[in-house]
């Protein structure tokens, strides 16, 4: 019966968010969903400690502190953005085109397309959408198929390619050699997926490899994305291009992860993913993965 109420009380609260729209990205009932999901997570504590491991490798002052910031922020991407986003996707759209500063993407892709290289910071499904809508629109990459988008995706999306799906590095090669930009986040490694280890503050770090290879076969640089968050409001920052011609897969992934670093070390709390530095991550991953699954089964009653 407990169990039954606790959900009953988290479709509530995600019933109420989505009635508010884009408006419900912040605010007190923002806040109130988010509390009840932090609560309900089962893989709150292993997400939490796991974060705090890795800070600490970093070198990284207050973990713990750190990695109450990062779950705060981690709860309000993945399912205030992600709810209202699938509830209200026109307020939403509206609301990042408005409240989205993407001009120094606009002076990037004046020099012609490129591989487009963030993290998972907060807020990244806004940034991708406000990408996709943009008149960049640049080839949008994600590690697999959202538990929001059912069984199989949209895999013939114009819009989106899938990096567990075999013919990713040829659509995204193609779509560079086009004249389109292509948006990757490489700090998410899918089991099965080709790896490269790069320095990050010190401690040593799997990402997707690739890319270094993409751009030399496409021609084109591979340019470092950041953004940050104050309120409904969205800067995106593009770091240097960083060139792949006759340079090893491997230095132009350091120069990819170097890139983040420098700008995760000044904000620690906006990267969602610290785990990724260790050892066990693809089982913390799974684990984290598990629970967001188990959280939007008993969320789909607030988006019947």
């Amino acid at each position: 019966m407990t169990s039954r109420v606790r959900g009953d009380a988290l479709a509530d609260a995600g019933r109420a968010l989505a009635g508010l729209g884009a408006d419900g990205l912040h605010g007190p009932t923002s806040a109130e969903f988010a509390a009840e999901v932090a609560r309900e997570h089962p893989a709150r504590d292993v997400f939490t400690a796991a974060t705090a491991d890795a800070a600490a490798a970093c070198g990284v002052p207050s973990p713990g502190a750190l990695a109450e910031d990062v779950y705060a922020n981690f709860v309000w991407t993945h399912f205030v953005c992600k709810l209202l986003m699938t509830a209200r996707p026109a307020e939403v759209i509206d609301h990042v085109l408005a409240r989205t500063d993407l001009r120094e993407l606009a002076a990037a892709e004046a020099a012609g397309p490129s591989i487009l290289s963030g993290f998972h910071y907060t807020g990244f499904p806004l940034m991708a959408l406000a990408l996709a809508m943009s008149p960049s629109a640049p080839l949008i990459t994600k590690a697999r198929v959202d538990v929001l988008e059912g069984d199989a995706g949209n895999k013939h999306d114009d819009h989106v390619v899938y990096l567990s799906d075999r013919s990713a590095p040829l659509r995204m090669t193609r779509a560079l050699k086009g004249g389109r930009s292509v948006w990757a986040m490489p700090d998410v490694v899918l089991p099965g997926v080709r790896t490269a280890e790069a320095r990050f503050l010190g401690h040593a770090m799997r990402v997707g490899a690739g890319l270094g290879t993409i751009a030399r076969l496409s021609g084109r640089p591979c340019t470092p994305l950041f953004w940050t968050m104050t309120g409904p409001d969205a800067v995106l920052r593009t770091g240097a291009p960083i060139p792949a011609a006759a340079r090893s897969e491997d230095d132009v992934i350091q120069d990819l992860v170097s890139a983040q670093a420098d700008f995760i070390s000044r904000n620690p709390a906006h990267w969602l993913e610290w785990y990724a530095v260790l050892d066990e991550a693809p089982r913390l991953r799974a684990r984290v993965k598990a629970g967001n699954d188990r959280i939007w089964a008993r969320l789909a009653r607030a988006l019947d």
